[in-house]
């Protein structure tokens, strides 16, 4: 291959010769498999985010094209194409909504606020919360 070509493209390369050679080719394709940075995109989430929900357990379940490599191109490593298909992000969005509608998730989040309620009750009361900077320097000033 001389011309460069991004990863959603060879993907759907990929995606269309295997699906023309599983059933026949005048049936017409479905979604294509999205790479992880396009299923980031499309979701609304980083990589880094992404990465650590498949540390979790709790990413889409992913799909490896692997091409073995030949001696002398690109030093025998092969190629390794990584894809979400559309059945598992709608698996992933059902799994994610069910995760939201739990109890156990409903108490977590009530807690994280209260939790977030006393612990900026504190910050302000204390005599280094940024509102009293000013009347610090200001008190200062005077006695000097």
């Amino acid at each position: 291959m001389t011309q460069s070509m991004d990863q959603n493209a060879i993907a759907q390369l990929v995606a269309r010769i295997l699906a023309d050679n599983l059933r026949g080719a005048d049936l017409p394709a479905t979604e294509p498999p999205m790479s992880i940075a396009g299923f980031c995109e499309s979701e609304g989430m980083s990589c880094a985010f992404f990465y650590a929900l498949k540390r979790k357990g709790m990413a889409p379940q992913l799909t490896e094209i692997i091409v073995p490599g030949e001696p002398g191109i690109n030093r025998g490593r092969g190629l390794k194409l990584v894809r979400i298909s559309a059945e598992s992000r709608r698996a992933w969005r059902e799994r994610i909504a069910q995760v939201r509608a739990t109890e156990a998730a409903e108490l977590e989040i009530a807690r994280a606020r209260v939790q977030r309620v006393a612990t900026a009750k504190l910050a302000a009361a204390s005599p280094n919360h940024v509102s009293k900077h000013r009347a610090r320097l200001g008190q200062r000033r005077r006695r000097g």
